[in-house]
C-alpha cells in the first residue's frame, strides 16, 4: 500500500516541526544560560571589587589610626619619662579606650618602648587597661623589632595566621608605627592588634546569602573558606592553602595576576561555581600588607531561572508535536510561512536579543507557539534587565556614600584627577574646601546616632546648595566632607563661599525635636599653589582644616604654599 502525499507531508511536517521547535528551544535555553552566566560574571567582578575596596579602606583607616596615635605628644612624653607623664599616660589610656569603643575589630592597642627588651608601657583591650604586673617584654616578637627597624613614614604590617596555625595570634593583623623623637630616633612604637575575622564577617554580612567568600593572607594561607575547614579547625588543627585547595588560583598567590575570574570545578562538598579573585594591598611599601579575596556563586543559583525556561520549552515542544501530528495534513501549506517567521524570530533573538514580529494573532497552535515564544523572549529580556539594574546599583554603591548619597572618596578622587588634568590644559585653577564638623562625636553621644545621621544629611544638602552644578560635594567618611570647585578664576571666590558656609552654620538645626548647633572647621587648598596632584591637594586642605581646629574651630584656614 502506497502512502499518499498528505500522509507523507503530515509525517514530514510533524518531524520537521518537532525538530525545529526542539532545536530552537534548546538554542534559546543554551543562549539564556550563557547570557545569565556572562551577566553573573560581571556582577561578581563588581561585587568583588566593591568588597575588596571596602576591606582596603577599612584596613587603611586602621593604619591611619596607628599613624595618628604615634604622632601625638603623649606617647613620646611617656616613652621619654618626662615630668607629668602620669597625666599623659592617663590621657593616652583614655584615647586607646575611645578607639576600642569605636572599632570593635580592635583587639588591643599597646605602647611599647624600644628599651628594656621591648617592654609594654601601656596595653589596653576591651576589658580595660592591663595592670603593671601583666605588662611583658615583647622585643623578641617580629611586630616589635621589625617595626623599630623601619624608616620614618613606614609602617609594619604582620602576616595573618590561620585558625589552625597553633598561634595565639591567629586571625590577628598587627599594625606597628614607630614613635620618633626630634633626633630622630625610634623610642618605641604604637601597636594595633586587629581581629581580621570580625572585620571581614562584618563586611561579608552586607553580601547576599548565596555569595561564598574566600580570604587568604599573602602566603596563600586560607583565613576564611566556604567549605568551613579552617573555621572548624582546632587551634592546632590542619592548615589549608588557597592554591592547594584551588590550584587555579596559583598565579594569584604567586603575584603573577592581580585579578582572576574562573570556574571552580565541583567537589564532594561544593557544586560547580563561578568565582572572582583579587589581590588587595593595604600599603605598597609592605610585602605583608596583601590579602587575597575571592567571591563565588554556585552556577546552579545563576541558572535557576533558566531551568524554568527549559521546562517551559519542553512543554511547548511536546504540545506542538501532538498538535502537528493531528493537524499537519490540513495545515501543511499554512505551516510553511509561519514556521519560517518563527525560525527567523528565534535566530534574531538568539543573535542580538531583538524581537522579530511573530504570528501571535493566529488562533491556532502556531499562534499559541508564537505567543509562548514571545513570553519566553520577554521573560529573558526582563531577567537581563533586572541583572543590568543590579549591576548599575552595585556600581552606584561603589561610587556613592549610602547615607548622604554624595560621591564617596573613590569617585571624588577620580573627578579631582580629571579636574587637575583639565586645569593643566586650560591654565585655570582647581579649589578644594575641606569641611570637618566640630564636636560631632558629642552630638552622637548626647542625641544618638539617628540624630547624628540626620545632621550629616542636612550638612550634605547645605554643602550641595552653595555649590555650582559642575562642582562636586563628597563625603570622605565620618563627619568629613570635601568640595571640588572646578575651573575657578580666583581663589578669593573659595574664601567667600567658605565664609558664607560658616554663616549658614551659625543657625541651629531642628532635628528630631532637638535644636542642634552644628559648626565646622574649614580648610582651603588651590591648584597649583598648594599641590599638583590629587593626594597633595587633599592633604594640604586637610592640614589647613586642622589649623582651623587648632586656632579655635569654627573658622577657615588657607593651606600653605608648597616649596
Amino acid at each position: 500500500m502506497k502512502l499518499g502525499i498528505s500522509v507523507k507531508l503530515t509525517a514530514l511536517l510533524s518531524l520537521f516541526g518537532l525538530l525545529l521547535t526542539g532545536l530552537a528551544s534548546y538554542y534559546l535555553f543554551s543562549s539564556s544560560q550563557q547570557i545569565l552566566i556572562d551577566a553573573a560574571k560581571r556582577d561578581l567582578q563588581t561585587a568583588n571589587q566593591v568588597l575588596g575596596r571596602n576591606l582596603q579602606l577599612s584596613l587603611q583607616g586602621f593604619a591611619n589610626d596607628a599613624r595618628v596615635l604615634a604622632e601625638q605628644s603623649q606617647p613620646l612624653d611617656v616613652l621619654e619619662q618626662r615630668p607629668g607623664r602620669e597625666l599623659e599616660e592617663k590621657e593616652l589610656v583614655g584615647l586607646f579606650q575611645a578607639l576600642l569603643a569605636v572599632h570593635p575589630e580592635y583587639r588591643r592597642i599597646r605602647l611599647v618602648t624600644a628599651r628594656e627588651h621591648g617592654l609594654e608601657r601601656i596595653s589596653v583591650d576591651h576589658q580595660g587597661p592591663a595592670d603593671a604586673n601583666s605588662l611583658g617584654e615583647k622585643g623578641h616578637f617580629p611586630y616589635v623589632f621589625e617595626t623599630l627597624r623601619l624608616a620614618r613614614g613606614e609602617q609594619y604590617f604582620s602576616d595573618i595566621a590561620q585558625h589552625g596555625s597553633g598561634s595565639a595570634e591567629a586571625m590577628t593583623l598587627h599594625i606597628g608605627n614607630p614613635v620618633w623623637n626630634q633626633a630622630p630616633e625610634a623610642l618605641g612604637l604604637i601597636l594595633l592588634s586587629i581581629d581580621v575575622q570580625a572585620l571581614f564577617l562584618r563586611l561579608e554580612s552586607e553580601l547576599p546569602d548565596y555569595y561564598q567568600v574566600f580570604l587568604a593572607n599573602s602566603q596563600g594561607d586560607l583565613l576564611l573558606y566556604p567549605d568551613g575547614k579552617n573555621r572548624q579547625a582546632s587551634l592546632h588543627g590542619p592548615q589549608y592553602r588557597l592554591h592547594e585547595e584551588l590550584p587555579l588560583t596559583r598565579s594569584l598567590v604567586e603575584g603573577e595576576a592581580q585579578n582572576l575570574l574562573t570556574r571552580l570545578p565541583a567537589t564532594r562538598k561544593q557544586p560547580e561555581r563561578i568565582a572572582a579573585f583579587t589581590r588587595v594591598r593595604i600599603d605598597e611599601r609592605s610585602p605583608n600588607s596583601v590579602l587575597l579575596l575571592g567571591i563565588a556563586i554556585p552556577e546552579a543559583h545563576i541558572l535557576r531561572e533558566s531551568q524554568r525556561l527549559g521546562q517551559r520549552s519542553v512543554q511547548i515542544v511536546i504540545a506542538l508535536s501532538v498538535l502537528t501530528l493531528l493537524l499537519a495534513l490540513l495545515l501543511a501549506r499554512a505551516l510553511t510561512r509561519p514556521l519560517n517567521q518563527i525560525g527567523q524570530a528565534i535566530a534574531r533573538f538568539a543573535r542580538n536579543r531583538s524581537l522579530h514580529p511573530l504570528p501571535t494573532g493566529r488562533q491556532d497552535e502556531l499562534g499559541s507557539l508564537a505567543r509562548n515564544l514571545r513570553d519566553m523572549q520577554e521573560e529573558i529580556l526582563r531577567q537581563i534587565s533586572e541583572l543590568n539594574e543590579n549591576r548599575i546599583e552595585l556600581e552606584r554603591l561603589a561610587h556613592h556614600d549610602p547615607l548622604t548619597g554624595l560621591p564617596n572618596r573613590r569617585l571624588f578622587f577620580d573627578r579631582l584627577e580629571h579636574a587637575i588634568a583639565n586645569a593643566k590644559r586650560s591654565g585655570k585653577r582647581v579649589g578644594l574646601l575641606f569641611v570637618d564638623l566640630d564636636h560631632f562625636k558629642e552630638i552622637n553621644d548626647e542625641l544618638g546616632h539617628a540624630i547624628g545621621d540626620e545632621v550629616l544629611c542636612s550638612i550634605a544638602r547645605l554643602l550641595s546648595s552653595i555649590t555650582r552644578g559642575g562642582d562636586t560635594v563628597a563625603r570622605l567618611g565620618g563627619d568629613e566632607f570635601i568640595i571640588l570647585f572646578d575651573q575657578i578664576e580666583d581663589g578669593k571666590i573659595l574664601s567667600g563661599i567658605a565664609q558664607k558656609l560658616l554663616g549658614h552654620l551659625q543657625n541651629r538645626l531642628l532635628l528630631g525635636g532637638h535644636q542642634v548647633l552644628v559648626q565646622a572647621s574649614l580648610g582651603i587648598s588651590l591648584y597649583p599653589e598648594h599641590g599638583d596632584t590629587a593626594e597633595s591637594l587633599v592633604q594640604n586642605a586637610d592640614k589647613a582644616m586642622y589649623s582651623s581646629k587648632r586656632d579655635g574651630r569654627n573658622r577657615v584656614s588657607l593651606a600653605r604654599h608648597e616649596h
